[in-house]
């Protein structure tokens, strides 16, 4: 039954790729609230994740994870690997900036008197730590650390490197911090919305990967965008994304027309220039959705706060097998084989009744066989003996027709009466499991088109799973298995 209902709601969510999107949770890993999850970008098969306070890391895709450190009293904000130095992993806490390549080296601190870190970065040999009394930088060289003061007092969230400088979301806004030390404020923020009195806040930065004029923002209302490296900018008011709380930003050469996006309300697939979001979450046992990360084969990991998910999703397998996919899930038993089971299963199959009946024919050839067992005593007429005597032991069998039982027999009014009785159970049974089945086949239908507004999807998509349980439940299961049969002989 799973099986169907992931089928049906990925016929709603097709990405602009047409690939088949089912994802899986990552089983391998211990802890259930991922924070973040980074691919080393000089092997695919080397994955980092990022608990509350946890740190793994996996070097076979996924297949085992080895947690490589645990941070008391503290907890991880982001972590990001050197793209310049091989094996170098950076992971940044409430309190400290650690390096980690064979062991744990911590590189800063924080005081209690200035807060905690959010976010660090490295660009260009230099280290960068934001914080929430403002923007540190050191040498990867030296670890002497400075502050930014142009940057003192701001509550830095996060750091995106860009081609000469940084971009930085804070809490008055976006800046962008040139090699200078030059400070440009990109876009204003206001400590609450005027209009719904909301605290707006800017979340995450992303340099585009492939339009450099372009820069992405996301904020707890929405998703912006500049396409004049941040002189103006433009809220991306599309249906399905236009206030949610954006997490993180992704993108992949495999996809130049889309952007990823993991909300507090799901993954989301969006095409600014065609004005469209598909939600894909196949798979998937969460909205809450902390940051994504996509190797350069396809594969993407979502980081949620119900455990780690991957799914193939642009491999040329996949695509190759979307048609087999189609027709493995898209199979439903037909409503004549459903309809023989039921009856089986119920016992108010018609063959029921004809074998009754033929049977009442032969039962006038059988005779009425009668066993009678007797024996003889006899008493003695002499005196001389007063014993009783037993004669021998006598035995009786009978055999007896009723020649009319072959004109007629009186056993068929009984038959003739659990016939109208189990005629009549099996119209109810069958008005029920047509109405059942008739009812689930347009729902998945509906599912299937598109149509369904967002917010009616998961009420239907119950319906669909109880339907399906009531069928199963006329049928022993059958239903169910029998979709799951026709599965395990596709694949």
């Amino acid at each position: 039954m799973k099986k169907t209902i992931f089928f049906l709601s990925f016929l709603l969510t097709i990405p602009l790729t047409n690939s088949f999107c089912l994802f899986e949770p990552v089983d391998t890993l211990e802890s259930s609230n991922i924070k973040q999850v980074i691919i080393y970008p000089f092997n695919p098969e080397v994955i980092c994740v990022a608990s509350r306070n946890s740190l793994y890391k996996s070097t076979n895709a996924a297949e085992s994870f080895e947690k490589i450190a645990v941070f008391k009293d503290e907890n991880i904000q982001h972590i990001f690997f050197d793209c310049h130095l091989a094996g170098v992993l950076y992971i940044a806490t409430t309190r400290h900036l650690y390096r980690f390549k064979d062991e744990l080296e911590q590189i800063y601190s924080i005081s209690e008197e200035d807060g905690i870190i959010y976010a660090a970065a490295k660009r260009k040999g230099v280290i960068y730590v934001g914080t929430a009394c403002g923007l540190r930088f050191a040498s990867e060289d030296s670890l002497i650390w400075h502050t930014a003061k142009c940057l003192k007092n701001f509550l830095v969230y996060y750091i995106e490197p860009a081609v000469k400088g940084l971009y930085l979301a804070s809490d008055r806004g976006v800046y962008f911090f040139g090699e200078d030390g030059f400070l440009q404020r990109l876009f204003v923020m206001r400590a609450e919305n005027e209009d719904e009195g909301q605290f707006f806040l800017a979340k995450v930065i992303k340099a585009d990967n492939f339009n450099k004029e372009r820069i992405w923002l996301g904020t707890n209302q929405g998703l912006y965008n500049s396409t004049d490296l941040g002189k103006n900018w433009q809220k991306v008011f599309i249906s399905g994304i236009d206030n949610l709380p954006i997490n993180c930003i992704a993108q992949t050469n495999l996809s130049k027309e889309g952007i990823f996006l993991g909300t507090e309300k799901g993954f989301f697939l969006v095409d600014p220039v065609k004005k469209t979001s598909k939600q894909i979450f196949e798979g998937l046992s969460s909205s809450y959705i902390s940051w994504v990360d996509i190797t350069s084969r396809g594969v993407i990991y979502l980081a949620t706060s119900n455990g780690l998910f991957q799914n193939d999703y642009f491999t040329a397998s996949l695509k190759g097998n979307l048609a087999k996919k189609n027709r493995v899930f898209s199979f439903v038993p037909s409503i004549r084989e459903v309809q023989q089971v039921v009856m089986r299963y119920n016992e108010v199959h018609p063959e029921k009744i004809k074998k009754w009946r033929e049977s009442l024919k032969y039962r006038a050839l059988f005779p009425a066989i009668s066993l009678d067992y007797d024996k003889t005593v006899s008493v003695s007429t002499n005196p001389n003996y007063k014993e009783a005597v037993v004669g021998p032991h006598d035995w009786g069998v009978s055999f007896s027709w009723n020649v009319g039982d072959l004109i007629w027999n009186s056993y068929e009014d009984d038959v003739d009466t659990r016939a109208r009785l189990d005629t009549q159970l099996r119209l109810d049974i069958l008005d029920e499991i047509n109405r059942v089945y008739f009812e689930r086949l347009r729902l998945s239908r509906e599912i299937s088109s598109g149509n369904v507004p967002e917010e009616k999807l998961q009420e239907k998509q119950l319906r669909l799973e109880e339907l399906t349980a009531i069928i199963d439940g006329y049928t022993g299961g059958y239903f169910s298995a029998r979709i799951n049969e026709s599965d395990e002989q596709n694949f």
